[in-house]
């Protein structure tokens, strides 16, 4: 049996990563981790855009940051996943920002035993990998497993 882990974020482009994780999930039998991971500057992002919103309703928002990517993952499970036959369990994970995102995402995926890891990608050129870094390369090249990625 299978048990795929499945990166997603509040973005429409993981919309085809969660629809494959999940048709592999369904076909092997195994049970599918959907996990979030946020960095600081996103959730930072994301939150005054939210109490912007409560504010306009004339009420309030206030959430941990990990409790947060927790909330993302269970949105993507119901929006993308209600019609699956797979067992779900959404996990979210909060970091400093983005050099400490494929350490996250290989911690969950041992944790779990996963074998895949599905996750997108972005388009950058050599230089800027070796610069910047890169999740997926790092997840590819430290994941004792397989890893599925796709790019923005």
């Amino acid at each position: 049996m299978d048990r795929p882990l499945v990166v997603t974020d509040s973005s429409d482009s993981v919309v085809d990563v969660i629809e494959e994780a999940g048709e592999l999930a369904e076909l092997s039998g195994g049970p599918l981790t959907v996990l979030t991971v946020v960095t600081e500057e996103e959730y930072q992002n994301d939150a005054e855009v939210l109490g912007a919103i409560a504010e306009m309703e004339d009420s309030s928002y206030s959430v941990e940051p990990a409790t947060y990517a927790q909330e993302v993952a269970e949105t993507a499970i119901n929006d993308l996943l209600a019609d699956r036959d797979v067992e779900t369990e959404a996990v979210g994970r909060y970091v400093d920002d983005d050099g400490d995102r494929a350490d996250a995402i290989i911690e969950v995926a041992e944790e779990r035993g996963c074998d895949y890891v599905f996750l997108l990608g972005r388009r950058r050129s050599p230089t800027g990998k070796a610069i910047f870094g890169d999740t997926a390369q790092a997840v590819i090249l430290n994941f004792d497993g397989y890893v599925v990625t796709t790019a923005r």
